[in-house]
């Protein structure tokens, strides 16, 4: 039996979050310490190592029940979360390596002559 769809998002949540837990906690620390971190770093902190929205879009689908419907409300952002959830729980295979692999089947047929 396939895992329930909700499951998948919070194990893609989990993977992502392990993921970033040893960096993130090293640059909390420095910020704790009053010590000064790069931009790059502070960017990446307030940005992909948030996971605020990805949260909030898996708490939406847990509040709803249906989840089906509830994912056809999610704006274009929220899908796109489910999305990025997805594919960290290794749910979903991205879509460069599809056409990749779509394109080198392509180049390996003969033509017609």
């Amino acid at each position: 039996m396939p895992p329930k769809p909700l499951e998948v998002l919070k194990k893609g949540l989990a993977k992502f979050k392990e993921s970033i837990k040893t960096c993130k906690k090293d640059l909390s620390t420095k910020l704790a310490r009053a010590e000064t971190i790069s931009s790059s770093d502070e960017h990446w902190l307030d940005n992909e190592a948030n996971t605020v929205d990805e949260q909030c879009v898996l708490d939406t689908l847990e509040s709803v029940s249906d989840y089906e419907r509830g994912h056809a409300r999610l704006d274009e952002k929220g899908k796109a979360i489910v999305k990025k959830l997805r594919e960290w729980a290794g749910d979903l295979v991205k879509v460069a390596g599809n056409k990749r692999k779509r394109m080198a089947f392509l180049s390996q047929r003969k033509p017609n002559h």
